[in-house]
């Protein structure tokens, strides 16, 4: 038997999980048709601890969020690309009801360390951070084909490719998942994002009101992403750009052009946990996806429980361990 792990899919969780697992000694192939689709080439790889309409802290974000910071700062020095920033979100009221609520919440210190005082119209959310998925994911995929640890194909067919220790899917919305895992209840959502010319942004500061728009380069920042449960396709719309266009004009950032309209899937699950673990009939197929807009925040601590599971025997977190939606016939 080949004593490697095969990793189904390098989006920005695969790509986290397979360097966990290098990092830890754990032999590793990876398999991935590209990233044309993917929602991590989509997404702006924010990590913002306090979310919502009813302004909550992000799942576990106390221990989540520093296992992240340290996961892509030791990323980025491996790399030696830039790839993590800290940020700020100055997160604007849509209505007073949301100001009621960050006024309650911070005056009872419930999001004490994130919220850092209201300001007008609006609510600065500390300790945010951004992630270059896009980079990430181009480096290291250069690096492993380079090596000869990456294969360029369809990751639905590579299981029949050899006989390994354990393979792990982490194709998102676009791969054999649901096939695998039929007992899981996976749900979809598309989403569409622009990136645009726009002056007057402040580095480090993402404005958000229904939307977010983060700088990513001098005079350019990514605007999105719009929401559509159960959406499946990547077509992109006029209404999600004028949807986007519309969140900027309220947040008074003026755009002066949009260089690109993208659109990916992604996968969650109706709890809004991610899933991680061996299926449940089947130990050698393992599962790590369904995360999400938050990926970002999510993949670098559960990555470590798969390297932690592997090494020492240690159980997933029941919260997101995949066997919570198994129900035995």
């Amino acid at each position: 038997m080949n004593a490697k792990i095969l990793v189904v899919g390098q989006g920005l969780a695969g790509t986290v999980l397979a360097w966990e697992f290098e990092r830890a000694g754990l032999p590793v192939e990876i398999v991935d048709a590209g990233h044309r689709l993917s929602a991590s080439r989509v997404g702006a790889g924010i990590i913002n601890p306090v979310t919502g309409r009813r302004m909550v802290k992000s799942w576990k974000v106390d221990t989540l969020l520093p296992a992240a910071r340290a996961c892509y700062r030791a990323i980025e020095q491996e790399l030696q690309v830039p790839l993590w920033q800290e940020l700020r979100v100055r997160r604007y009221f849509v209505d007073d009801d949301e100001r009621q609520i960050a006024e309650r919440k911070t005056a009872s210190g419930e999001l004490a360390g994130y919220v850092d005082g209201i300001d007008g119209d609006s609510v600065w959310i500390e300790q945010a951070g951004r992630v270059d998925a896009g980079r990430l994911i181009a480096v290291a995929r250069a690096r492993w084909q380079a090596a000869g640890v990456l294969r360029e194909e369809r990751a639905d067919g590579a299981r029949q490719n050899g006989d390994y220790r354990l393979v792990i899917d982490c194709s998102g919305a676009l791969g054999d998942v649901a096939r695998q895992f039929p007992f899981v209840p996976w749900r979809y959502s598309k989403g569409e994002c622009l990136t645009v010319a726009a002056a007057g942004l402040t580095e480090g500061v993402v404005l958000n009101r229904r939307h977010w728009i983060v700088p990513v380069g001098p005079s350019r920042a990514k605007l999105g992403a719009t929401h559509v449960p159960a959406g499946r396709d990547t077509t992109l719309t006029i209404e999600a750009r004028r949807e986007l266009e519309a969140s900027a004009a309220a947040m008074q950032v003026p755009i002066e052009a949009v260089v690109a309209q993208e659109a990916g899937v992604r996968s969650y699950l109706p709890d809004k946990r991610p899933v991680a673990g061996r299926h449940p009939l089947d130990p050698r197929l393992g599962v790590f996806n369904g995360f999400g807009a938050k990926g970002s925040l999510f993949a670098p601590a559960l990555a470590r429980q798969w390297v932690r599971h592997l090494l020492d025997g240690a159980a997933f977190d029941p919260e997101v361990d995949v066997k919570r939606w198994f129900r035995p016939a």
